[in-house]
């Protein structure tokens, strides 16, 4: 069982579980989206719990990656801050020689940011996202993130 970090407000819907090696990040839905207690449900309703099919799942790798909407890139790199500053990343990264050279280049395509790389684990539910990531390969993700927000608000400054 993790620790489960509380949230920033920079954060916004996104919050951290932390383990003894690594960090797993949630995104779960804003309640605006989260259908309501009024709403019908028929009998052939999806629980919460089910976790919805992921593309490739005969293809998952060390190497898959994950993806996110482009409005949380912000939040994203928030909740990997959260990650770096706290004590279990610190003791643990301390010990160990981070593992660099594995997260490729941001990309973006209708409003979504993917980035292909060394995650442990990746789920989709009804209601939240999760992903896993060890902590030796967070701070390279961390700076390919913030590099590419860089580099968009640069694009957009040219404009």
């Amino acid at each position: 069982m993790g620790v489960l970090l509380k949230p920033t407000s920079q954060m916004g819907h996104w919050a951290v579980e932390m383990f003894t090696d690594s960090a797993r990040l949630r995104r779960t839905a804003p309640a605006d989206s989260a259908p309501t207690a009024r709403a019908p449900r028929s009998a052939r309703a999806v629980s919460d719990d089910v976790t919805l099919p992921q593309l490739d799942v005969e293809e998952a790798s060390a190497d898959r990656g994950f993806g996110f909407e482009i409005i949380d890139l912000d939040p994203v790199v928030a909740t990997l801050d959260q990650v770096l500053g706290d004590a279990l990343y610190c003791d643990f990264i301390g010990r160990v020689n981070s593992d660099l050279g594995r997260w490729s280049h941001p990309r973006t395509e209708d409003g979504w940011v993917t980035i292909a790389g060394p995650v442990v684990e990746a789920a989709t539910r009804v209601h939240d996202r999760t992903v896993e990531l060890r902590y030796v390969h967070v701070a390279e993700l961390h700076q390919a993130l913030i590099d590419f927000a860089d580099t968009r608000a640069a694009d957009d400054a040219s404009w």
